[in-house]
């Protein structure tokens, strides 16, 4: 792959936590987005980017040094504290507003016509991987907001 957004790329990350137990063919969440490990060593891992995925993504964005969010797959055996998040992106939503309210923060993030009818008030969707409450859905507006807590 050449690097373009209509070839697809390898991307080589660097960690330290993501690599531990990890093996060629594993699953690690980027962004959010669940690829499969095709190289590993003790600090780094490679995955494949395929043209689909850079289109539902902002992993083509990236630039070397740029932070993201990483997170291994969940064992069978494991406790869940929250709500279970696929990892397979539908698209990239567009942040309008950050609004703070006492030591939480509200987001505002437009939704294509294709996907916000699915998004619903206390339901719960993926932002780069994390897993939150909705609020509020404005249909007309195209629109839904979600807020986060300090800890978040």
């Amino acid at each position: 792959w050449d690097g373009t957004k209509t070839e697809g790329f390898v991307l080589k990350i660097k960690c330290k936590i993501a690599v531990q137990g990890a093996y060629i063919g594993c699953s690690i969440a980027v962004n959010g987005t669940c690829l499969t490990a095709t190289a590993f060593d003790s600090t780094t891992f490679e995955v494949n980017c395929a043209p689909e995925t850079l289109r539902r993504t902002d992993l083509g964005d990236l630039k070397v040094g740029s932070l993201v969010n990483l997170e291994r797959a969940m064992g069978a055996n494991d406790r869940n504290s929250g709500h279970f998040v696929q990892g397979h992106v539908d698209e990239a939503g567009k942040i309008l507003e950050f609004k703070r309210e006492g030591e939480s923060l509200w987001v505002k993030i437009a939704l294509s016509d294709d996907l916000l009818p699915y998004v619903v008030p206390k339901g719960y969707i993926a932002v780069d991987g994390a897993s939150l409450t909705v609020c509020e859905v404005n249909q007309k507006e195209k629109w839904f907001n979600l807020m986060l807590i300090a800890h978040t």
